[in-house]
């Protein structure tokens, strides 16, 4: 069992989250309880689940935790177009915000593919 603060996957995904939650916060008010409310809990969920991956002793929940931390990437990259094309990101913002999805999910990949081969 790791400490997830020392963890290179949540370290990123942290950064992510608080990203996010800033570039939000000059949302419409209008939005509060829609994009604004549903990207953040998003992108809180990758850094909590991989947080919950490390609290497991078995290889198998790891995993699963892993790839939910995965799929909440994947469903706050969505969001990121939508917020960009229905003009509440800035181009800037979106090409930084998505880099660091990407990145995300690229470390997240390699960790699943490194356990499940040693599974």
């Amino acid at each position: 069992m790791a400490e997830f603060r020392n963890i290179p996957e949540w370290e990123k995904a942290h950064e992510l989250t608080v990203a996010v939650y800033q570039v939000t916060g000059d949302f419409p008010d209008d939005e509060l309880l829609g994009l604004t409310q549903q990207i953040r809990l998003a992108s809180a969920a990758i850094p909590i689940k991989i947080a919950q991956g490390c609290d497991r002793d078995d290889r198998e929940e790891q995993l699963d935790f892993l790839q939910l931390a995965k799929d909440a990437a994947t469903e706050v990259e969505y969001y990121l177009l939508l917020c960009y094309e229905l003009e509440l990101l800035q181009s800037s913002s979106y090409d930084r915000l998505v880099s660091g999805v990407v990145e995300v999910k690229e470390l997240l990949t390699s960790k699943i593919d490194k356990l499940s081969r040693n599974f």
